[in-house]
């Protein structure tokens, strides 16, 4: 008896293999391969089908993904099921835990594993090597040898190893800087800013907060983590800075990602849109490789909940929670916490902040703990029109000088929040000078005008 897998996707990916990353491929000819574009059908097949062990998940014609892995998963414990999650989200992740099944897996992964399975079919014809393992995904894909695997995607998989050993080679030449210019055990505190709602001023209060950390003598990275729409390079008036994508590819460029007086080091997002999703999955590794260069750094994230958020709160000293003076944003950010407890992330380094408080605002910190049973929440004074203004302009020190509420109030909160700063003396000194320069520059234009 052959061993078989299941594939289940609707009858547009079956037509056209390439919707699920298997471009060339003729599904239905494989011997190997049973597909099913419903439901019903798979799940009658499945039921009485000992020989097949596996279980792909695409989608169907008539029934939602997720339900129809937990459906065949219910039916056929046994069996494998793995849900196929190109743009899986923290929600889906978690929702695939609950219905128990094997595993989700995202486009790389599965073309991996298919190209696994159909080498194996052709060397030996009946998949036994791989029945009775208990989890054929950390198999590594096995080279090519005679079989002609996927012709028309193959470069394509190479390409894309190709790109991951070349980043990991980045990520273990930042590691090894880390190591011969850094202090022993040294790790920066690392400070995101996380909302779950567009709007709550994520981008505004994480470039202040870089630049306060600055400001108090700690060596301080702004890493801008919102890759499709970050803006902290015009917030903090940087024309070219070394960028996320860039340093990836050539981590030499790490000499250039330092501070500059009182403006922090900036890592920003990449410049395209669509460079964001082969980028996300490197975050994780990024930021534990520069957390030895740096005493603080700040990452500002994007408005969309995905697993880079969860890697990223993992990773986070403190996870500054912002909540505005919308009743929906209070409403997002319960169901962002729920998503965390149901995905096992911690909680305890939260930090919720009430921002835009003025004396005549609808929520207050007392209004926000209460409905978040309870929590510790701080609140950010409403900076005014200044603050648009200025950082629109790329004019945020002039927005310090001006002693804005808002400023005030997250120079204050990072007093409490920040370790001293270990800054020796001329450090410091060359801090207080910069800020002096600044002022008299201030003044000259101001005497121009």
């Amino acid at each position: 008896m052959k061993t078989q897998v299941v594939l289940c996707a609707d009858s547009e990916s079956l037509s056209n293999p390439q919707i699920i990353g298997l471009d060339g491929e003729n599904l239905r000819t494989q011997e190997w391969l049973r597909v099913f574009c419903s439901a019903i059908d798979a799940r009658n097949y499945l039921k009485a089908a000992e020989q097949a062990k596996e279980v792909w998940v695409a989608s169907s014609d008539d029934v939602d993904p997720i339900n129809l892995a937990a459906a065949l998963k219910k039916d056929s414990s046994e069996k494998g099921v793995y849900l196929l999650a190109f743009q899986g989200s923290g929600s889906l992740k978690s929702r695939a835990n609950a219905a128990g099944l094997d595993g989700t897996l995202n486009q790389q992964d599965f073309i991996a594993r298919y190209t696994k399975r159909k080498h194996e079919m052709a060397e030996n014809g009946s998949g036994a090597a791989w029945a009775t393992s208990p989890d054929p995904a950390t198999s590594p894909v096995p080279p090519a040898s005679s079989a002609p695997l996927l012709p028309a995607f193959r470069p394509q998989v190479q390409n894309l190893e190709s790109q991951e050993a070349a980043t990991e080679a980045g990520f273990e030449h930042l590691r090894a800087q880390a190591a011969t210019k850094a202090s022993p055990g040294k790790s920066a505190h690392i400070l995101s800013v996380v909302s779950a709602s567009g709007g709550a001023g994520k981008s505004t209060i994480a470039a202040l907060s870089a630049l306060f950390a600055q400001g108090l003598g700690h060596r301080t990275l702004l890493l801008d983590a919102d890759l499709q729409f970050g803006d902290m390079r015009f917030f903090l008036g940087e024309e070219k800075p070394l960028t996320i994508d860039a340093l990836i590819n050539e981590p030499k460029l790490l000499n250039r990602l330092k501070p500059s007086g009182l403006k922090p080091a900036l890592l920003a997002a990449p410049p395209h849109l669509e460079q964001s999703e082969a980028l996300i999955g490197k975050l994780p590794g990024l930021l534990e490789a520069l957390k030895a260069f740096f005493d603080v750094i700040v990452v500002n994230t994007g408005a969309f909940w995905s697993e880079q958020h969860a890697a990223l709160l993992e990773r986070s000293s403190t996870a500054l929670f912002l909540v505005d003076q919308r009743s929906s944003s209070l409403r997002a950010c319960k169901h962002a916490l729920d998503l965390c407890v149901r995905c096992g992330i911690a909680v305890h380094p939260f930090l919720f902040a009430v921002n835009r408080c003025s004396r005549n605002a609808p929520l207050t910190s007392i209004d926000v703990s209460c409905a978040l049973q309870g929590a510790h929440v701080i609140e950010l004074p409403e900076g005014g029109r200044d603050v648009s203004e200025l950082l629109a302009a790329g004019l945020p020190f002039e927005l310090i000088n001006t002693r804005n509420d808002l400023c005030i109030g997250i120079e204050k909160m990072l007093l409490e929040l920040l370790p001293q700063s270990e800054a020796g003396e001329p450090e410091k000194e060359s801090v207080l000078r910069e800020a002096k320069r600044f002022r008299l520059s201030k003044k000259r234009r101001a005497a121009c005008l």
